[in-house]
């Protein structure tokens, strides 16, 4: 079957990476868990729907076996994982809230319709599936007969490793058919919305002109800033009126806060070094002695840069290590040395050197050793049939049901990590093996015939031993760190303490306004959602416990709760710092436009503060940025396009500045008006924005909770 010999084709390197990744696969997922015995517990409300912990992790659980698959990656950071969250919410928000608006209306995708798409095969999505032809192209035949043979699968008959991949196929295309039939949903949704939207030949006309015209405008710009905040007199009237104004914009969809926090970082101290080039010294004597497992040796001895069975290039080896590596001969250990680069106290020993290649393509032939002597038998017949007789190395493989695709497979992809058992016999058997050669392989459960077809590159290799020991704090730098905050925390237990405090301290504070709990961790540092779930759960002017956070638990950090912004329209008392700033714009509007009006620009290039600017080819639909003050204003282009030339605008009310312009020289792009395509594109653009404008509403209108702090 074609599209199984395609997938089969990867070869045992992927499968063996498969099975090697499961642990850390198993360990790395770790984040996934939902605290025990504590019964269920939710992690938000959707459209009145309460979404269960359990729900949202079978969610985030395919999703991430789909991204690990489609990437072939198998650990994240966290921050990768705290997008893939995210990712999920979004994802479960936007289809429960169109399911639940488009049941309402009769509005349904059929299974029929499903697989038209499929059997259609032009969905962008199908192109990312394996089951495409030899022109990279979808193929549903493909499909069907993967679905068919895996439906058939006895897990028995196959080695754990090769079950567990045509399984992660099977769970991509699953999500696959799932995504289609969602998009399907939302163009069916938004074809509804776009066919009720209509153009005409005036508006195709106007929007034309909009875009194709341009032209030089001459500006003459009086900044705010020539005069001072506390002379504008804003008082509790000016800041209603932006209030009732702006009142629409003021709406939080979810709770924020505002919370100061105190980030210390524990560094080494110098006796840290000293201890740490001590050990290093100590480990340097024994690498120049014999070493019976070099794996085990770098385990002990906490080196960054684990042992690996097969040689690298200079270029996959540490910058600081390849940089010296002509330095010291086979069997000779460098070091220790200081990097400064990453911090680090390093040795390595040169064990030896081969030669390899940069990347190499080989064809393979798998015999599965159901019967041992049996296989032994069928892998010496096909080492016969392909090495002394010289047969066709892919009509062998068509004779067992196998496709031998000949595959490239590049230093670079497995160089950098620290490779062992029937990997590394894999991969040093290759680099061992010349253009045409034909060679044999037993790992556990079959015999791998493998033919190399081509080799790129000639490269030396290194087989080297690198200690590379990073410096960290000690145990007693730490308590002394923490020792230190704790004293400060204690004679400062509210927020106005820190506040007042802080700043004569060793310890900066900082300061976040409306922080949302699906940030996931407090000003950006590894590992702090314990103290983001605190501070989402207490109350204003507390102050947290010590949080040692960090990639390397390397951060001290204390929280303070501020101020509690609750889901719903601001009050005036929470948004006046922002109402504020706009009614000074308009009081110093107010107070600067009598200065420019009904004066001729010489008269007005006088004034005091005043300056100008030439912007060329403003349009309407675009803002203009004013060099003389640094800043972009939206409203020039629309002040000016309906002026005749050297028609001088009444003073405007810019976002920067008071402003008069003038248009000179003006022009348009080189086009012509097609009536048909222009209202189409009209329609097109009206109905993107009033879509998003839907979606807003029906999320205003859903009341999304997201309390997912709480548990992931």
């Amino acid at each position: 079957m074609a599209t199984l010999q395609k997938i089969r084709s990867k070869g045992p390197l992927l499968l063996i990476v498969i099975g090697l990744a499961m642990l850390a696969f198993i360990l790395g997922d770790a984040w996934k868990i939902i605290r025990p015995n504590q019964g269920v517990q939710y992690v938000g409300t959707i459209a009145g729907e309460d979404i269960t912990a359990m729900d949202f992790q079978d969610e985030l659980e395919v999703y991430t076996d789909v991204v690990k698959f489609a990437n072939q990656i198998q650990d994240f950071t966290e921050d990768d994982q705290n997008s893939l969250k995210d990712e999920v919410w979004a994802t479960m928000v936007r289809n429960r809230i169109l399911e639940k608006e488009a049941k309402g209306i009769g509005l349904t995708v059929t299974d029929a319709e499903v697989r038209d798409v499929i059997d259609r095969g032009a969905d962008p999505v199908l192109s990312q599936t394996p089951f495409s032809n030899e022109e990279g192209v979808f193929d549903s035949d493909k499909l069907k007969d993967f679905l068919a043979f895996f439906n058939e699968l006895n897990p028995e008959l196959v080695s754990a490793q090769e079950y567990e991949y045509y399984r992660s196929v099977y769970n991509y295309w699953l999500f696959i058919e799932k995504n289609i039939k969602s998009n399907l949903l939302y163009r069916k949704y938004s074809a509804l919305v776009n066919g009720a939207i209509l153009s005409n030949p005036a508006a195709a006309e106007n929007a034309f002109k909009n875009r194709i015209m341009r032209t030089d405008v001459l500006v003459a710009c009086l900044p705010y800033t020539t005069i001072a905040d506390a002379d504008a007199n804003v008082n509790s009237s000016d800041i209603k009126n932006v209030y009732n104004e702006l009142k629409p914009a003021l709406y939080n969809y979810s709770e924020s806060r505002d919370i100061v926090y105190i980030d210390y970082e524990i560094l080494p101290s110098e006796a840290d070094r000293e201890a740490l080039l001590a050990e290093v010294n100590e480990l340097v004597d024994q690498m120049e002695g014999d070493i019976d497992d070099y794996a085990a040796f770098l385990r002990r001895s906490g080196s960054a840069v684990a042992f690996s069975e097969v040689a690298r290039s200079a270029k996959n080896l540490p910058e600081d290590v390849a940089e010296r590596i002509d330095s010291v001969k086979a069997g000779g250990v460098f070091g220790p040395y200081y990097n400064a680069d990453d911090d680090t106290y390093n040795a390595f020993k040169y064990i030896s050197d081969v030669n390899g290649y940069d990347s190499i393509q080989y064809a393979m032939i798998q015999v599965v050793m159901d019967d041992e002597e049996a296989a032994a038998k069928r892998a010496d017949s096909i080492m016969t049939a392909a090495g002394k007789r010289g047969a066709d190395f892919a009509a062998i493989a068509g004779n067992y049901g196998q496709a031998a695709a000949e595959l490239w497979l590049a230093a670079d992809s497995y160089e950098p990590a620290a490779i062992s058992g029937e990997n590394a016999l894999f991969l040093n058997t290759l680099n061992g093996m010349k253009k045409g050669e034909i060679s044999k392989i037993e790992i556990p459960g079959a015999i791998l015939i493998i033919k190399v077809t081509d080799v790129r590159t000639p490269v030396r290799k290194y087989n080297l031993a690198v200690l590379k020991r990073p410096v960290e704090f000690s145990e007693e730098t730490s308590n002394a760190a923490y020792n230190k905050l704790s004293s400060f925390l204690s004679q400062n237990t509210t927020v106005d303490d820190l506040k007042n405090n802080a700043e004569n301290s060793d310890f900066g504070l900082l300061f976040y306004p409306n922080y949302e709990n699906y940030t996931h961790t407090i000003g950006g540092v590894a590992k702090s959602h314990e103290a983001l779930r605190w501070a989402f759960e207490a109350q204003e002017g507390e102050v947290s416990r010590i949080y040692e956070v960090g990639n390397a638990n390397d951060h001290l950090l204390a929280v303070g709760v501020e101020k509690i912004h609750p889901r719903g329209v601001r009050s005036i008392a929470d948004a006046t710092p922002a109402l504020t700033l706009r009614a000074l714009k308009n009081k110093k509007f107010d107070m600067l436009k009598g200065q420019l009006a009904g004066k001729s620009l010489d008269e007005v290039k006088a004034i005091d503060g005043v300056v100008m600017d030439t912007i060329r080819m403003v349009n309407f639909n675009n803002d203009a940025f004013i060099s003389a003050i640094y800043a972009n204003e939206p409203t020039i282009g629309a002040s000016v396009f309906n002026l005749q030339e050297n028609e001088l605008t009444a003073p405007m009310k810019g976002e920067n500045c008071v402003f008069v312009a003038e248009k000179i020289t003006p022009d348009s792009y080189s086009a012509e008006l097609d009536d048909k395509s222009e209202q189409l594109r009209t329609r097109s653009i009206a109905s993107s924005r009033i879509m998003n404008a839907l979606i807003e509403e029906l999320y205003y209108q859903a009341k999304v909770v997201d309390n997912r702090y709480k548990i992931f």
